[in-house]
This record gives C-alpha cells, structure tokens and sequence, in this order.
C-alpha cells in the first residue's frame, strides 16, 4: 500500500498560498505552465513566497487549509506530515519552502477534488544534482530527457534542467501525466491553451500571481499528453455539461473555467478574477446599495450590498412546507396584498450587515453577541413602512394564532415598543416571551427584533443597540465604513455591481473570545464527539453508492457514484473497496465491515477508503462527510483571521467578454488588533478581552479570567442544531 505522498504537506500550503500571497510571473516564456498538460484541472504559479508560506504552516492554519482543499485532516496529522517530511527529503516545512520553493514553484492538480495526486513543479536555487543525492534517491530508468528517482513512500523525483518536480509516483495519477509531457516534448502545454490564454488576457497585464481552475471533473490523467488542447476532454461542451458546478460568487458562476491573477501592493493583495460564462444582462444602475454599505459603522465585522430579486424571494417563500409560519403568513398576506405592496415600494438596492453588541440585560460575563442588520433602499418611503409594519403585525397575530392551535401559547405575549433613537423613530419588538428559557440568565440577555425609516432607507435590525450604532452612522455620529473600503479597495465602488466586505481579523478576535469561553464555562461542546450525538442520523452515516460484494477477496466493487453523494469526486465506478479507516477487510462480510467503519470512525468529518482502482496498488481515499460543527467552523474563522485582517470582494457589471470581480486580501500585521471586545456585563469594570495576536505563531494570548455565569452548564445538547444532509453506503438490494 502506498503511504500519503510528501507533496501533500507542500501543495496544500501552495493551495491556499495562491489565494493569499504569492509573487509569479505571467511571461509566456518564464512561467511553469510550458512543463503542464493543457488538461489539468487546477494550476497555480507562485515565486518568491516563502515568507508568506512559512506562517501556513502552524497546526490551525494547516487544518484549515486541508479542509478548503477538500481533504479535512487530524489535530495529529500536521505533526504527522512533518515528521514524513523530515524522513523522505530531509527537510523541515520551513526548510522545505525556503529551499525548494522560494524562487519559482507551481501547483499542480487533477482537480481542486482531486488533490490527493497532485504535484509541486519548482526551481530551487540550489544545484539539483546535489540536492538529489543529499535524499538517497533511487534513479529509475528514463528516456534520458528527463532524470526520475523514487524516495522513500513512493515519492517521485523527475529532474528536468533547472526544473525539479515531486509527487506521488504511482499510475495513474499526475506525476506520470506531467512527466509524459516533459519526457516527449511535444503536446499541448498549459500556457498555450486557447482557454488559458483567453483568460489570462483579461486580467491586468503583469500580475504577481496566477490562479488557473476548471470547474468541476477534469480530463483522465491517463490520456496521453500529446491531446490537443482544442480536443482535450476537459474543454469540451459534453465534458463541461457533466462537471458538477462548484457554488462560487456572482460573476464566476456557471463559468467552466476561472483564473484570478495577482497584484501585490505591501500588505494587500489584490485578485482579479475572471470566469468563462455568459455574459448575462446586468441589472438596472442603482448607487443605493453601495452607498447604503459604505454608511454602515466602522465596526461592522461582515456586510454585503447588492440588488435583491424580490420575485425569486416570493418563490422561496412559496417552497416553504405548507405548516410552516412563513409560507403560511406569505400566503395569508398575498390575498391582502401587503407583499405586493412593499415590494413595490422598496427598490432592488440592500445592504445586509453583522455588527456586535453588549446586551444589556444580561446577568453572565460574556463576549459580545453578533447582530443582524438589513437596510432596504425604498423609493417610496411612506408606502414601505406602512406596509412592512402591517406585514409583521398580521404575521404576528398569525404566530400567535397558530400557537394557541397548537397547544403552546407564548409565556408573555409580545408587544411592540416606540422609542426614539439618534433621532429617529424605532418600533421594538421584545421576542424573549416567546421562549422557554429566560434569555437574561444566559450570554444572549435579550431577544428583540426592531425597525425604523430613516430617510429613504427601511432598517430592521436584531437588536436595538446594532440599530443605534447603525443610525448614528448614517447620521455621520460615528465613524463610517466608507473610509476602511476607500483605503482597503482599489476599486472605485461606483464601478461595481455588488460587494462583500469582511473584517476578518476582529471577527477572529470575537471568536476566540467565544472559544474561551466555551472553554471555561461548557467546555463538552468543545469536543467533536458532543455534535456528533446530536446530528439527524445520530452516528449513521452513508456514502451513497451502489456496491457489489466480493466475500472470497473481501472486497467491494463500486457499481454506481450518484452526483449528489458523499462520495462523489473521489469514487469512480469500477474501483474496489479493501478496507477501511485505513485497515484492509479481514472477514467474507466487507459490507458489514464498512457499516462498522462507517459509525466507528475516528473523525466524523470524513472516512478513509482503502481503494484499488485499475488494478493500482491500494491507496488511501479521504473522503468527507456532511457533518455540522459550528465549533469547528469557528475554528476555522479563527485560523483565517489569523493570517487576514480584511476581506473585500467586488462584482462589476459584465463587459462583452464575460464576468469579472475584485478580490482584496489585506494582511494581518504586528499592530494589534484593529478593536478590542469587553467581556463583562455592563455597569461593571471590563478588562481589555482582545490581545495583540502573533502573526508568527497564529494565537492569541488566553484572555483575562471571567466569572462563571450563575446558571449550571446545560447538560444537555441544544434542542436546535445546524443540520446536515445524511450519506448512504448501499449494498445491491438498496439497503
């Protein structure tokens, strides 16, 4: 059996390195993709990155990265990796970047789905010959253009001039589609592929990073490399229409091909992003949206201005299940024609924010709570706010209707409040009645949804305080945000259609303040095991393929991979299943062997397959699984925001040549945090919770001890849970 390649730990970091740092050129006759097949998936160049890429290296980060990379990783495994690193070429991970990969190096993959084979092209600074011999390599016979060597867990060397290539030597897989190419000479490369050069040519000239995807299933990498570009399976009509579409943003969706090419400028990296689809026809200009973004508070953490199809909104609605209070309200108020009515009003411009607030009402010491914001451009005022409060009156007296049917009337009926805030009239509605529990003994105190008009604007809100903050804005009480994006984005936003801002860096802080605190106060939900109990199917999961047994070579044979399951990308039909949890079927009943696997696995977020495929060695398929753990995913948040501070995406209307957006990373730096969070309740003396955060070392120091809350820790899961969708592993009857 073949063991993980060393390339996984170097092309996971480049992966991501690509979306958050790198420096290539873009030059025809410099870049890497003359020595890649026109038919690769996923390709990315990089030079002169290795104080980027050092910092992706640290366990979160790495986690992180191997979950965007579609192969989600142990805490144990960056240690792991490290150490099989160290065995095959002698290196550790920062050796590793500053030797092989700070000068020129490029990523190559099947597919971003498929990354398990992929491998890492560069050119060291070092003599090669020397540098091969320093690892013991193995030579392997070659047709003499190009040099190949095996070290050990079968990593392939191929060394071809200054250009130096590892990956994992097994067939098929990448290393021996590129090698084909660099051995012969001849076939169509990367760099010029109609496609690729189509794209490239609509970015800036002279970028600073390429970041070259198809979408979906690329071409078999056992098709030989001489395949013409114009021919190759990957860029054909029939094999676009198969590929399965990934969920990207506005202007690169439905595109079968997308590149980003890089601009850096100190601290901020600027991406171009263009896609291959049809140019759709834009939507009416209108300024409210971005202006609407650009008045928000300077510490908004999250926020999105756009144009809103009100018509698909009413179909949504209309989908709903037919008890549900929502579908029940919308059609009792169609024949009124209240929603008519407000979406007539209100013009297709919005603005939808996340803010922090400090409840008031509250007894435990807590970090701040999140807050929703939603600003609705109107062109009639008046009409929009009579007809929204007429809206959410009717469908309150429906959900108490509905309540009183059902058995369980609210402990306190909800009543709506006037006050006036920053000078404008707020309508608040107190929601704590309506639950079983009394939200002022826990971190979130108070439960209260509101509303105002302010000019042309209708907002609704969360919590009052969000709406304070949000009013004091607009009224230019307050820092506002246009500023951060005036020197965050390069480009103007009157040139785009929408844009999605992130503070990506407070937004780690404020989680890892919620870590703490979980820690401290409930610390089981810190534990995977504790979401797992409380998952739709418990601890039963499946793949969702269709299997046929071979009990005397305790095997499975895969006879179909549906589209929408678990296991589809990483199965193909054909392939033989021999073990699991990485443990080879030792009994005539694999079916029963993987039902066990499947709900004794180590990590609920995946399983690995044994998997032979073509008659291959076996190999090791990870394979993730719908699973929801919201502690995980911040986490994550908090790795990311690590590395980044802020985060800006724009969409411009589509010229004649297709798409096109504005990605702008900024970089986290040595400063400190940009704001710092109270973690007491108020009327008492807080202590600064945020700390100056090690970008070298990616956490943050432990925050000042606060007071348990006075309730007990729930013992118990939360009777509502992020769902997932279940997996299924069948046998031939369906079972």
């Amino acid at each position: 059996m073949s063991s993980p390649h060393v390339g996984r730990l170097i092309p996971t970091l480049v992966f991501i390195g690509a979306v958050f740092a790198g420096v290539c050129s873009a030059r025809a006759d410099d870049s890497l993709a003359r020595y890649v097949p026109a038919d690769v998936g996923l390709f990315i160049e990089l030079r002169g990155a290795d104080d980027l890429l050092r910092p992706l290296t640290e366990a979160q980060i790495w986690l992180t990265l191997a979950d965007f990379a579609g192969q989600p990783a142990r805490p144990d495994e960056p240690e792991e990796w490290r150490q099989r690193l160290q065995q095959t070429i002698h290196m550790t991970p920062d050796e590793a970047i500053h030797r092989l990969l700070s000068q020129r190096m490029a990523f190559v993959a099947e597919s971003p789905r498929r990354a398990q084979d992929a491998i890492v092209l560069c050119r060291p600074a070092e003599p090669l010959p020397a540098l091969v011999r320093s690892w013991a390599a193995r030579p392997l016979p070659t047709a003499g253009r190009t040099a190949v060597y095996r070290l050990p867990n079968n990593v392939g060397v191929a060394v071809h001039g200054d250009l130096l290539m590892l990956g994992d030597d097994v067939t098929p897989g990448m290393f021996p589609h590129v090698l084909r190419l660099l051995e012969s000479g001849t076939g169509t490369a990367l760099a010029d592929d109609p496609v690729y050069e189509r794209l490239l040519a609509r970015v800036p000239k002279d970028p600073d990073g390429v970041f070259f995807l198809r979408m979906g299933e690329a071409a078999p990498t056992s098709a030989p490399a001489t395949a013409p570009a114009a021919t190759a399976p990957t860029t054909t009509r029939a094999a676009a229409s198969r590929r399965p579409r990934l969920d990207l943003p506005g202007p690169l969706r439905d595109s079968s091909n997308v590149l980003l090419a890089l601009h850096r400028d100190g601290r901020l990296l600027r991406f171009s992003a263009v896609g291959d689809a049809a140019r759709v026809a834009p939507p009416p200009p209108d300024g409210d949206a971005l202006a609407l973004l650009g008045g928000l508070p300077e510490r908004t953490l999250l926020a999105w201005s756009g144009h809103v199809d009100y018509g698909l909104l009413t179909q949504a609605l209309a989908s709903l299940p037919e008890r549900n209070v929502l579908r029940v309200a919308y059609e009792l108020q169609q024949r009124s024609g209240t929603v008519q009515h407000l979406m007539g009003a209100l013009t297709p411009a919005a603005c939808l924010a996340v803010g922090v607030v400090t409840p008031e009402r509250r007894s435990a010491a807590a970090p701040p709570m999140p807050a929703l914001g939603l600003v609705l451009a109107a062109r009639e005022p008046a009409v929009a706010a009579a007809e929204w409060e007429a809206l959410f009156r009717s469908t309150l007296g429906i959900y108490r209707l509905l309540s009183l049917r059902a058995g369980t009337p609210p402990h306190e009926p909800p009543k709506i409040v006037t006050s006036v805030v920053e000078g404008v009239e707020v309508e608040r509605l107190d929601l704590g009645g309506l639950l079983a529990i009394n939200p002022e003994y826990t971190p979130i105190g108070e439960i209260e949804f509101c509303w105002a008009l302010d000019g042309n604007a209708l907002i609704l809100a969360s919590h009052p305080d969000w709406m304070r903050q949000i009013l004091a804005a607009r009224h230019q009480r307050g820092p506002r945000l246009q500023g951060v994006l005036e020197t965050t984005h390069s480009r103007p936003p009157q040139s785009c259609d929408s844009l999605f801002f992130a503070q990506s860096g407070p937004v780690a802080d404020l989680g890892q303040l919620w870590l703490d605190y979980l820690g401290r106060t409930i610390p089981a939900v810190l534990d995977e095991n504790w979401w797992r109990q409380v998952q739709p199917g418990g601890r039963d999961v499946r793949l969702g393929i269709l299997v046929t047994s071979n009990s005397e070579q305790h095997r499975l044979k895969v006879l179909t991979v549906p589209p929408d399951a678990p296991a589809h990308g990483f199965l193909k039909v054909g392939d033989d299943i021999v073990g699991c949890n990485r443990r080879r079927f030792a009994t005539s009943q694999p079916i029963d062997e993987m039902t066990r696997g499947l709900a004794e696995r180590p990590d609920a977020r995946w399983v690995d397959l044994l998997v032979e495929r073509e008659g291959g060695m076996p190999r090791n398929r990870r394979i993730p699984l719908p699973f929801a753990d919201p502690v995980q995913v911040l986490r994550r948040i908090v790795a990311i925001g690590h590395l980044l501070q802020r985060v800006v995406y724009s969409e411009d209307l589509a010229d004649e040549a297709g798409p096109r957006g504005e990605l702008t990373l900024e970089l986290r730096g040595t400063e400190g945090p940009l704001f710092g969070f109270a973690v007491e309740p108020p009327g008492t003396a807080s202590a600064p919770a945020t700390q100056p955060v090690s970008p070298a070392l990616g956490q943050s120091p432990p925050a000042p001890p606060a007071p348990v809350p006075s309730q007990p820790a729930p013992s118990t899961p939360p009777s509502t849970v992020p769902a997932s969708q279940p997996a299924a592993t069948t046998s031939p009857t369906g079972g």
